[in-house]
């Protein structure tokens, strides 16, 4: 082929070449871009990846938080609408499902009020007509019906012509005194009111929460009785003057029990805010307001050297007392249900120590029916299984979890004490119970503006219901107390069964 007949002369041939060259640069500059691409839309995957699971995480911690939200503002407006109101509402939320039946359970012995053993007067109760038909109805059965009541009481005043003179040695005013006279008083304050109705009133007080205007009210409106409430304010605390060397031998007699129980809640003393602890066994309560809500209450009241064992609800104030404890697993148990309710933390591990605590209370109240042997076996299992949860859970990543391991940690050899001593109850309900007639009487009447008065209320509140527990009246305990000068203590063993 000559030359004129080439497609392409020499130039365009080169031109064309030089072209090519030029797309093969650029494709390969695409091919680069296009790997650059390529390598970025992968690490905007990886990020993308990253940021999809930091958003879970964030999602999760804002329904904590939501949740956690919620519960608080629950807290607070139920604070908020129980100060003002008089009573606090139920705490209760929801219904139970199969809630238990009231009144007394099947099987339980019926309770009737027995037959008087002495009948003061008869009368008959005819039959009469028929109430349909007039006719008259003539009487085949004759059944009994008792009706006890108390008789109307109108106070009784004694005059006491109280002879004065003077002693002609020493010229000294003597002046005579019966033996159920509680007061030397004459003049303007010779007319006072009697043993029976200031114990009456100490005990609506202290023992019943009454205020004293609704005592005086009560007093006239039954007995006819006329009285003002600084009469009874002034009357419980010269009875409570007498009675504290009592009240300081029970506190000894308190150091002498084997287990004892302490609880504490909120108190006010004027305008500081206090605290009401009580110290209760099977015989003998104290009731201690003021004082604070440190260690050295509890220190007061059962001294160096109590040798018996201290169940509490897990109060730190207790810590550093140098006493064998006890420790309330139902307050663990309430820690658990509220955690469980909270959904803040794995319900399995929740779970688990909630039935080990259950078993715990459960093989305290069949340690009768097991075998020595067998009971320390199941004891010593119980034992193995806590350490184990602890040592599981302790450094767990729920905050919650965690901190509740390090509790049972810390007091480690104080949960099982019930398991060692029959003695010792798994719970500190019986000091709950105990506590329970003080909050009452805050709700009804208040607590106390001086501490006077609040020492009053220690000091005879004490002494009322360590009667109670005993089998006592404390009306016999404080007519003791009105009629004798005999500055020692009256031990309660010395009063009649009630």
């Amino acid at each position: 082929m000559n030359a004129s007949q080439r497609p392409f002369s020499m130039s365009e041939e080169r031109r064309l070449w030089e072209e090519l060259e030029a797309l093969r640069g650029v494709l390969a500059q695409v091919r680069e871009q296009l790997a650059g691409l390529r390598r970025e839309n992968a690490e905007l995957k990886q990020q993308n990846a990253k940021l999809e699971k930091q958003n879970a995480k964030l999602e999760k911690q804002q329904a904590e938080l939501q949740a956690e939200n919620e519960r608080l503002k629950r807290e607070l407006e139920d604070r908020e609408r129980n100060a003002k109101r008089q009573t606090s509402r139920f705490p209760r939320r929801e219904r139970k499902a199969n809630p238990k039946k009231p009144g007394r359970k099947k099987g339980t012995q019926a309770t009737h009020r027995e037959r008087p053993a002495k009948v003061d007067r008869e009368l008959r109760v005819p039959v009469g007509n028929c109430p349909d038909c007039c006719c008259r109805v003539e009487p085949t059965e004759v059944h009994p019906q008792f009706q006890t009541d108390l008789p109307p009481v109108t106070p009784v005043t004694t005059q006491f012509n109280v002879e004065v003179g003077t002693c002609p040695q020493c010229g000294k005013r003597v002046q005579g005194r019966h033996p159920e006279q509680i007061s030397d008083a004459l003049g303007a304050a010779n007319h006072v009111i009697g043993p029976n109705a200031q114990t009456m009133a100490a005990q609506l007080k202290h023992d019943a929460g009454l205020s004293y205007a609704k005592i005086t009210n009560f007093l006239h409106n039954f007995f006819h009785l006329k009285s003002v409430a600084s009469t009874f304010v002034r009357a419980g605390q010269r009875l409570a003057k007498r009675a504290e060397p009592s009240f300081e031998f029970l506190k000894f007699q308190l150091r002498l029990e084997h287990v004892v129980h302490a609880d504490e809640t909120g108190w006010r003393i004027g305008r500081d805010s206090d605290w009401l602890w009580v110290f209760s066994s099977q015989r003998i309560t104290i009731y201690q307001v003021g004082g604070g809500r440190g260690h050295d209450v509890p220190l007061a009241i059962l001294g160096k050297n109590f040798q018996g064992i201290l169940v509490s609800d897990g109060l730190a104030s207790y810590d550093p007392l140098p006493y064998l404890k006890g420790r309330c697993l139902g307050h663990v148990l309430a820690r658990i249900s509220k955690l469980e309710a909270a959904g803040l933390c794995p319900l399995f591990a929740l779970e688990t120590l909630k039935h080990l605590l259950q078993e715990a209370i459960g093989l305290w109240h069949r340690e009768e029916q097991l075998t020595v042997t067998g009971f320390g076996r199941r004891v010593q299992e119980l034992e193995r299984r806590l350490d184990e949860w602890i040592v599981l859970y302790e450094h767990s990543r729920h905050a919650e979890i965690a901190r509740l391991a390090g509790h049972l940690q810390k007091h480690r050899h104080e949960w099982f004490m019930c398991l060692y001593d029959p003695s010792v109850p798994p719970t500190n309900n019986h000091a709950e119970r105990m506590i329970r007639p003080a909050v009452i009487l805050r709700k009804l009447g208040g607590c106390h503006k001086t501490l006077a008065g609040a020492k009053v209320h220690s000091v005879l509140a004490s002494l009322m219901v360590s009667c109670r527990q005993q089998g006592k009246r404390f009306l016999d305990f404080a007519h003791r107390l009105f009629h004798t000068t005999d500055p020692l203590p009256i031990p309660l063993a010395w009063l009649p069964d009630g």
